[in-house]
């Protein structure tokens, strides 16, 4: 609701009434109205999302917006002492932050909100920051450290208004608890789960089905054709930290089926809510923690953990059409959360990923051969591996228009990467608004097309060439690079790279060299590019902010 105070006191002027007590009476009426409304138009503006029942509030942080407070979760990333806790809300219009912080019991003296690109400089009052937000941000805040990924803080999750969401009551809208399911997280519903979803993807047109408020224990989720998982805030769908409760039949044209939620050849279907579906993947699922194999072969002979490249999955996309996750949280997925696969139309809007800050192969998206049409938009992703990660080289197999508009990335590795012995052919790619806030151990843009990048690096997995992978129109539009990692690594090796452009984008300082090279790279354009607080215009410029390139450049302003 919307009030605006000044309306009703001149709708007062328009009661002037001849008799002096009707008039009084009147106003005293309509001003106990006006009071009675301004706090409910105040609160309008902002919807704190309710937590999950059990769920563990933070002893670090505590968030008011618009003076309501905002619950803030508890979210170790690897030990007690290292957390990075969140906090959702809904906002309407310009809204006010303050966020004290409990840590240590101290006044704070720095305060880093990113991503820089949004230029919001905090105010620092004892122990408290406060700023104020004009637009729905996800943000990354860090008191008392630098913004870097090895460094402990809040996420901050500012939501626009939820698009048409479903009601319970709507005629296309089934309650899981109609089916008796325990929504306290204790009983094991992977059966009355699946049998839901087979019933409303059996009624005409299919429909939503709705978790309300409540906590759902789950294995494999198969889902089906035109239906909608809906879950609702304060709802929360938990997977078990069992293994053998993530088993689904193969699919006839291939692909991975040990996965949480599985869709395979499913059409016009998908997940949304502002709730929240936590696979407690890592330490319960990972295979550090699994118990050694009665061969001997899960360890080296010095103890090393063997990756055994099969880990269960998050969210397996299989020889899909119209696949679409919207407004969800997804937590600590145990191995790849999200992999599409020979899919067309995916997509994604307001989908925030949040895994741990110690667990390899923990990809926010892959993508392999035979995809097309997918877009990302307005996402967030805090992993220790991969962001965009393209695979499926030498299938004979592309992928094709891939778009992320508004995204803000947080991650030890790499943003977009393609390497590994199976970079697939790439055509039509587009990053719009992408702000890259770390990228500790590598590049935002990795590119490994040769094994040079692995040398005396140890992981002579990664140390081969990619064959086939021919890469054309990749554009990278009013995006920013912050200093925690490097930027750009591409090595083209023989492969034809055409159409590269960087466009209205600004490069901070990296914290190693950025280099581009190859044998068939056809002329990089720099249009509007600023790097270490400098516009640049040539050759010589990109040298002297330590870009080791060794291809053709252009450059416009």
């Amino acid at each position: 609701m919307k009030l605006n105070p000044k309306n009703l006191i001149k709708t007062l002027r328009l009661f002037p009434g001849r008799a002096a007590g009707v008039k009084r009476r009147l106003s005293t009426c309509l001003m106990g109205l006006v009071l009675m409304l301004l706090p409910m138009a105040i609160k309008a503006s902002v919807t704190p999302y309710p937590p999950y029942p059990g769920a563990v509030e933070s002893d670090s942080y505590r968030v008011t917006v618009n003076g309501q407070p905002v619950f803030v979760h508890k979210f170790f990333t690897f030990d007690q002492f290292q957390w990075m806790d969140y906090a959702s809300f809904g906002m309407t219009e310009k809204v006010h932050v303050e966020v004290t912080c409990l840590v240590s019991e101290r006044k704070l003296m720095t305060c880093h909100i990113r991503p820089l690109a949004y230029g919001i400089e905090p105010k620092i009052n004892g122990n408290t920051v406060s700023f104020d937000l004009d637009q729905p941000r996800y943000l990354v805040i860090f008191f008392n450290d630098e913004p870097l990924f090895n460094n402990v803080g809040l996420l901050l999750f500012a939501e626009p208004p939820e698009k048409y969401p479903p009601k319970l009551g709507d005629p296309n809208v089934v309650n899981i608890q109609d089916y008796k399911v325990d929504s306290t997280g204790k009983t094991l519903e992977t059966t009355n789960i699946n049998r839901a979803i087979d019933d409303v993807s059996a009624r005409a047109g299919g429909g939503v089905l709705f978790f309300p408020p409540g906590v759902y224990l789950s294995g494999a989720v198969l889902m089906k054709s035109n239906v909608t998982l809906y879950v609702d805030a304060g709802a929360l769908i938990r997977g078990s930290r069992k293994a053998e409760d993530y088993t689904a039949p193969s699919p006839a044209s291939g692909g991975p089926s040990r996965a949480f939620f599985v869709f395979n050849n499913v059409e016009n279907a998908g997940l949304r809510g502002r709730g929240a579906i936590d696979m407690e993947g890592y330490p319960w699922l990972w295979h550090d923690f699994q118990p050694d194999t009665s061969e001997g072969r899960a360890r080296d002979a010095n103890g090393k953990v063997n990756d055994p490249r099969n880990g269960i999955r998050g969210y397996v996309v299989n020889n899909c059409r119209n696949v679409s996750f919207q407004d969800l949280l997804l937590l600590r997925t145990a191995y790849w959360t999200v992999t599409v696969s020979g899919s067309q139309n995916f997509s994604t809007h307001h989908l925030k990923i949040v895994n741990r800050k110690q667990q390899y192969h923990d990809d926010a998206y892959d993508f392999t051969s035979g995809s097309s049409h997918i877009l990302i938009e307005d996402g967030f992703a805090m992993t220790m591996d991969d962001t965009w990660a393209f695979y499926g080289g030498g299938r004979g197999r592309g992928i094709e228009d891939f778009v992320v508009k508004g995204f803000v990335n947080y991650s030890y590795t790499c943003s977009l990467a393609m390497g590994y012995g199976g970079a697939p052919p790439v055509k039509h790619l587009r990053l719009e608004d992408a702000h890259f806030v770390a990228n500790h151990n590598k590049f935002a843009i990795w590119i490994q097309l040769t094994p040079a990048y692995f040398t005396g690096r140890g992981y002579s997995a990664g140390a081969r060439p990619s064959h086939g992978a021919a890469l054309d129109d990749f554009r990278f539009v009013n995006c920013t690079f912050e200093n925690d990692g490097g930027h750009i690594y591409i090595d083209g090796g023989e492969a034809p790279l055409t159409d590269f452009v960087f466009e209205n984008c600004v490069f901070a300082p990296p914290s190693k060299p950025d280099k581009i090279t190859g044998k068939n790279v056809s002329p990089i354009l720099f249009k509007n590019v600023t790097m270490n607080g400098s516009v640049v215009r040539n050759a010589e410029d990109l040298a002297r902010v330590g870009l080791d390139i060794s291809v053709p450049a252009k450059f416009e302003p």
